[in-house]
């Protein structure tokens, strides 16, 4: 039995280097086979590769599988997936990503306080602060790279650098509404500036 897909799956093509290589929806499914209609140009000819890895961007049920290209036509990719991915790969791909916010403290009172970020993952982000903090705080971090833009819950994990102020933050609470759009905005970041 043919099973139709929303249109609305957005998913990412990477490499073994969890790279990704070009964006897609998903079209269609059948037992292991499914059709993707190509959005963006691959930054390279998939069916050269051994295999691939596909992960949704924007579903809050996860689905990702490593595979084989089994043709492409014009701008449909046929993929036979040879096994499921597991979720805790999406969540720790990460990416740099630099971008000027602010964090806000969750207890008390205090000033929001400038930051820019180093990196990001659909776990947490790190950035550089124009103050020291602790490990165990928490904040609030306005996320500008989402679309919308965000204000999520943050805590302090680990100092990077107290020299540089560099500080590792998990996301906490999230929405899977909310973890899809920093899942989707930091693929399609890294699609757009990979390699530039």
């Amino acid at each position: 039995m043919i099973h139709r897909a929303q249109q609305d799956k957005k998913f990412v093509i990477l490499n073994d280097q969890h790279e990704p290589l070009a964006s897609a929806t998903l079209i269609s499914q059948q037992g292991q086979d499914r059709i993707f209609e190509l959005t963006s140009t691959p930054m390279c000819n998939l069916q050269e590769l051994p295999a691939i890895n596909v992960l949704s961007i924007n579903s809050p049920e996860f689905m990702a599988w490593r595979g084989r290209v089994q043709g492409l036509r014009e701008d449909r990719l046929y993929f036979r997936a040879d096994e499921r991915i597991d979720s805790r790969l999406r969540r720790h791909l990460r990416i740099e990503m630099a971008f000027r916010s602010h964090i806000y403290p969750v207890k008390g009172s205090g000033p929001r306080l400038p930051i820019v970020s180093k990196d990001i993952s659909c776990g947490g982000v790190a950035f550089y602060s124009s103050v020291p903090l602790s490990v165990g705080q928490t904040y609030e971090i306005a996320l500008p790279c989402t679309e919308p833009p965000l204000l999520v819950k943050i805590e302090v994990l680990h100092v990077l650098s107290a020299e540089q102020k560099l500080f590792a933050c998990q996301f906490c609470d999230l929405l899977p509404q909310e973890e899809a759009m920093i899942q989707e905005c930091i693929f399609e970041y890294d699609l757009h500036h990979h390699g530039a």
